[in-house]
């Protein structure tokens, strides 16, 4: 099994396709698995490289706490272990904030960035509402399966939470192949509170995709609207009847809008 060695642990990933690589960013508590709407419609294309994040799925724990800037190392060492000298970047949620610092720290490293249901983080970020964030907190810290369930509604529309049980059904088991250990889980969620890149914003110089979905209750589009603004030359994109998961909601929509903004990038 492919691995990027760590100083006391490794980052397990993968390796799909061929030609441009274009390396994909998890988000909070999920691993390579929920890849399944990406990997089959970019591997034609590019050579797509997708990993777990720190004690996630297949990759070790170094058991220390982590940050945003300690995650996009994380993400390097994959580019330098897959031999991905320069590479596109699609970060979704908590994988857009590392995307962010990779882009930031790495600037020779990225060709095109694609920011998908993020936001900068501090406080210019559009928060969710108080329903929304107790939701979410089930998903972090719920004690039970049932509450973790429930709190995974905060990452869907509500038209897929009413009418697709399909959606829900595979991205439950996607999750489930590795299921997040709690205390992972909660060192993310300070990761992602101790996250602000508002003021950086400005220094990235690639050709850049903000993309957001119309029903995203956990990050809302105005966020992505943010980001739109303070990068300079963004291209702004916000999907239909899609929530944060719109990746896997809007598989056809949020693909292509990916492929066209990435088509003659290098």
């Amino acid at each position: 099994m492919p691995r990027a060695e760590r100083e006391g642990y490794s980052i397990y990933y993968e390796i799909h396709g061929q030609g441009h690589p274009l390396l994909l960013i998890r988000g909070f508590g999920s691993n390579l698995e929920h890849w399944y709407e990406q990997v089959p419609a970019f591997s034609p294309h590019y050579q797509v490289i997708v990993f777990d994040n720190q004690g996630i799925g297949r990759s070790s724990d170094s058991g220390a706490p982590r940050s945003i800037q300690d995650m996009a190392t994380d993400a390097v060492a994959v580019l330098d272990a897959a031999g991905a000298k320069r590479s596109h970047v699609l970060g979704l949620s908590m994988g857009g904030m590392i995307a962010q610092e990779v882009v930031l720290g790495w600037p020779d490293r990225v060709a095109g960035l694609v920011l998908c249901a993020t936001h900068c983080g501090g406080k210019h970020k559009t928060n969710p509402t108080r329903e929304t964030n107790e939701l979410f907190k089930k998903l972090v810290s719920g004690k039970t399966r049932e509450e973790q369930m429930e709190g995974r509604k905060a990452l869907f529309s509500p038209q897929t939470l009413e009418g697709r049980p399909e959606v829900l059904a595979r991205y439950t088991e996607a999750a489930a192949a590795y299921e997040a250990p709690a205390e992972v889980m909660n060192q993310q969620y300070q990761a992602i509170l101790g996250f602000d890149s508002y003021d950086r914003l400005p220094e990235i110089a690639c050709p850049t995709l903000s993309l957001g979905g119309a029903e995203d209750r956990l990050i809302p589009p105005a966020n992505a609207e943010l980001l739109a603004e303070r990068i300079p030359g963004a291209k702004l994109v916000i999907v239909p009847e899609a929530g944060h998961q719109l990746l896997i909601e809007q598989p056809q929509a949020a693909n292509g809008a990916v492929l066209d903004f990435l088509k003659g990038l290098t």
